[in-house]
């Protein structure tokens, strides 16, 4: 384990007692079983919901947009998306019309023998940072760790018992993804939770099985998120033979207004690794965030933005 983890770790098990963080996974796996709840607040019409970035982006090796790099300094908008949601009776839907760069979620949710089902296309249950949504993030890039926020179509079958939750997700060539989540403690002093999660979504495809074990950490506004796996950048890619790719994310809520992350990334490819920061607040129904993007620890260009998103 790597020097940043180990004080990272350190300094949140120092601290005392905590609100748990953007990173805490209780939001995020509340978040997966809505994917599969009867979406009763949405009963008697659709909802239309969405969310849009604008901001500047100095030069830099990446500009957010996973199709380019090397841009000059600009204005521009970056991350968006308009869905429309709602239920029919015991029957919920989701559609993207106009979804983010990683794809377009498009599902139907029901109930059935006691287990919550979601079909369609959406994103398969592989780690946290990769089932993070576009307009929650604190970062506008992914780790690629579990599949970089991209969508595959299946059925995934979900529930809980007591504290372990589980998703299983059964998509196209007879592949298979599964997460596994528990939290061990919870409350107001130290908040812990792990994680599980495999993928052998493309068999067909000869692309051995990947696999990530996650754990989160939170006291007194701190907070790290640690994850260790396969380091192939998408669901189904052919292995690259390295197997002990990493991500760690420290955050800091200073207030209910202000928080401060960081990042460092291990793709464990032979690349270097990297190492981001950014500053978010909250400001009466948008978020202003200021971050670098993908700058590598020995020292090579990296860009800076800064901009504001918007949901409704």
């Amino acid at each position: 384990m790597n020097k940043l983890v180990l004080s990272a770790l350190a300094a949140s098990v120092a601290i005392g007692t905590t609100n748990a963080s953007e990173g805490d996974w209780a939001g995020l796996d509340a978040e997966l079983n809505t994917l599969t709840s009867s979406l009763d607040h949405h009963e008697g019409g659709p909802n239309l919901s969405g969310y849009i970035e604008a901001g500047y982006l100095t030069s830099g090796d990446y500009d957010g947009n996973p199709a380019t790099d090397d841009t000059d300094s600009e204005w521009d908008t970056y991350r968006e998306g308009l869905s429309v949601s709602g239920s029919v009776g015991g029957f919920g839907y989701h559609m993207d019309i106009d979804g983010s760069d990683a794809g377009d979620d498009h599902y139907v949710t029901f109930e059935k023998f006691g287990i919550g089902w979601t079909m369609g296309e959406f994103r398969a249950p592989t780690t946290g940072n990769h089932l993070e949504n576009e307009e929650d993030m604190a970062f506008n890039t992914r780790s690629a760790l579990g599949g970089g926020g991209g969508r595959e179509t299946g059925l995934m079958a979900s529930g809980s018992m007591d504290a372990l939750g589980y998703w299983i997700h059964f998509g196209g060539d007879e592949g298979l993804t599964a997460r596994v989540s528990y939290d061990v403690m919870s409350g107001d002093g130290l908040n812990l939770s792990l994680a599980y999660s495999m993928d052998d979504s493309d068999p067909a495809a000869g692309a051995d099985s990947n696999s990530w074990m996650e754990a989160n950490v939170s006291m007194s506004g701190f907070s790290l998120a640690y994850t260790m796996g396969d380091s192939d950048a998408n669901i189904g890619g052919a292995d690259n033979g390295e197997d002990s790719a990493t991500c760690a994310v420290l955050s800091y809520m200073v207030n209910a207004d202000w928080t401060v992350s960081i990042r460092e990334t291990d793709q464990d490819d032979g690349s270097d690794s990297t190492m981001d920061w950014a500053i978010n607040y909250n400001d009466d129904g948008g978020r202003w965030t200021i971050q670098s993007l993908e700058a590598t620890i020995d020292g090579a260009d990296d860009a800076v933005g800064f901009g504001v998103i918007v949901g409704f």
